[in-house]
């Protein structure tokens, strides 16, 4: 597990990277994908949902960037992008597609609202952040 959050942060961090985020907070935003990432891992565990999960890594991703921003001063999505890339339902649109073409529909169906499932949970968890905090700040 140890292991999995490393790449995480790796992950993260590669793409603050290539995002051109400014250095200084390159790791910092790694962090917050390594949190995020933690906290997919230990939803996996208690409640094997990847929709959940998402979600559930998402607040946690949403909660890093928010406090990231206020402590280095720079906008919170410099910390939320990187983070959710590890998070992005690649694979099971790919999968989805893939289905489609053979033409097995009831695989390409299920695939799809995964995929829909999993992207609606980390819009859901990442707008529920946002919303707080700006109620908050009022």
């Amino acid at each position: 597990m140890i292991l999995q959050i490393l790449y995480g942060f790796l992950a993260t961090a590669g793409f603050a990277f290539l995002f051109n985020v400014p250095f200084n907070a390159i790791v910092v935003s790694g962090l917050s994908g390594a949190i995020g990432w933690a906290g997919y891992l230990l939803a996996m565990k208690i409640y094997p949902s990847i929709v959940a999960a998402s979600f559930i890594a998402s607040l946690f991703i949403g909660i890093m960037g928010e406090i990231f921003a206020q402590k280095k001063k720079y906008p919170t999505t410099i910390f939320v992008i990187p983070g959710i890339i590890p998070l992005v339902p690649g694979a099971y649109s790919y999968k989805t597609v893939l289905a489609i073409i053979q033409g097995n529909n009831k695989q390409a169906f299920d695939l799809g609202l995964q995929t829909i499932g999993i992207a609606l949970a980390i819009a859901a968890g990442l707008m529920f952040v946002i919303s707080f905090s700006r109620i908050k700040k009022r």
